[in-house]
Order: C-alpha cells, then structure tokens, then sequence
C-alpha cells in the first residue's frame, strides 16, 4: 500500500487584505499545503509558536518595524518570528515581512529610499545561484513598494539588491528566504493596490496609470517568474 501523504501546512501573517500570498499561495497550494491566516494586529498569533506550521510567510504592509509605540501588537509579531527562527523553522518574508524577519534576527530596520513601481533588480553571485535565478526570465523585474529598509542580520547572505538600495533580498541559511520586493503580486491585482496605496502614491508624486500600464506589459511574466522561483525554494527546503 502507498504511504498516505501527510497534509502540509502554512501559517500566513497577513498584514492588510490586498497583500495576500497571491502567486505563493497558488504554489504552496498546487504543493499540497493547508493555508491558515492570521491578521495582524486583530489574530492571536500563538497558535504560529505552540502549533507550528511547516512554513511561515509573513507577508507586507504600509507601517514601519520600528513603530511599535503606534502599533503595539508589533513586538508580539517579531517575538512570534523570532521564536521560528531560533527554532530552525522555514520561513518567508515579503517586504515589511523581510523587515521583520531582519528586526527578529536582531538588525536595525529603519527609514530608507522609497521605491515604488516596476523595476530590476541586481542578483549577487549567490543570488544567481539560488532560487532567486528564476526572476532572470522576467529580466529580473519586480514590483517595489516600500519605504524602509535594514541591516543585514548577521550571518544572511544577500541574494539582491538595486542601486537606490543594497538590501533587496536576503537568506539565512536554507530555511529563511526574506524579498524587499513582491514577486507574489498577480497582475490581476495591482488594481487593489493602485486603490489602497492611493495617498501613499499622491504623496510621492507617481500617477497609477504608470504603474498600471506596466503592469499589462509585464506582470503576468513577472508573476510567472515568482512562481517558479517560490516552487524553487520550496522544493530545495523540502516543502
């Protein structure tokens, strides 16, 4: 008789309701893995830390690591992570999620150059010989949004990075893969985050109707690439 496949499983932190898993949720689940979702800030998150997932992804968001005296839920959030990290466990971070997961390792993460909109990124050595090689087929282009950015934690390899800022992407060892940007995003959506980004994008002077029109020239390709990247890393991370 076959060995019955257990049932994997994924814990996601999810942070506002636009910036969802997107295309890693269509891979962990094409991959047989079980989502739970857990929002930010209104979710008891110890269910992450007494009943462990087999991955952990921890997804973006419009505030900053450092503004805890705002959002006080956001120490219970890095302690939650930072348990998953000391306890060896798989773990992806997107964008704010990668600040976090620096903020957990014990690296500053702090105000940075503000990127917004579809742009390349520049793999490292180590990036062009990881997963992260998958973007090379979208010419390495990716969708930015972030403001912040962070010191690399101590022993993380940089996979990334665009001149405007060094720290793109990062992992710690085969188990924690951290992406300032969001190769998550399918082109279907960026309408939901044209919508709510929209004083964020007032503010830095960028018409959506740029970024939109980007979007139908390449989003699809780069959520393609994202795709194949993520099932990459899952399959090296055995997951």
């Amino acid at each position: 008789m076959d060995q019955i496949r257990r049932t994997l499983r994924t814990d996601v932190i999810q942070h506002v309701a636009f910036e969802h898993p997107g295309v890693i949720g269509d891979v962990l689940q094409a991959r047989g893995h079980a989502l739970r979702v857990f929002q930010a800030g209104v979710d008891d998150l110890s269910p992450v830390v007494a009943d462990p997932a087999d991955l952990l992804l921890v997804l973006g968001g419009p505030i900053g690591v450092y503004e805890s005296d705002v959002y006080p839920w956001l120490d219970a959030e890095v302690a939650v992570i930072a348990e998953r990290l000391r306890a060896g466990g798989a773990v992806i971070g997107v964008c704010l999620g990668a600040q976090l997961i620096a903020r957990a390792s014990g690296a500053k993460v702090y105000p940075g150059t503000r990127e917004i909109g579809w742009a390349p990124i520049t793999p490292t050595e180590a990036g062009r010989a990881s997963a992260l090689a998958a973007l090379g087929a979208a010419d390495w282009q990716v969708l930015h949004w972030h403001g912040d950015t962070f010191d690399l934690p101590e022993g993380a390899t940089l996979l990334a990075s665009t001149d405007a800022v060094k720290h793109q992407a990062y992992a710690i060892g085969d188990r924690v893969l951290a992406l300032q940007f969001h190769p998550e995003v399918r082109a279907g959506d960026i309408e939901t985050w044209l919508i709510g980004h929209t004083v964020e994008l007032g503010k830095a002077g960028i018409d959506p109707r740029t970024i939109r029109a980007r979007t139908r020239e390449i989003g699809e390709s780069v959520a393609a690439a994202g795709a194949t990247m993520f099932a990459r890393w899952l399959e090296q991370a055995g997951l």
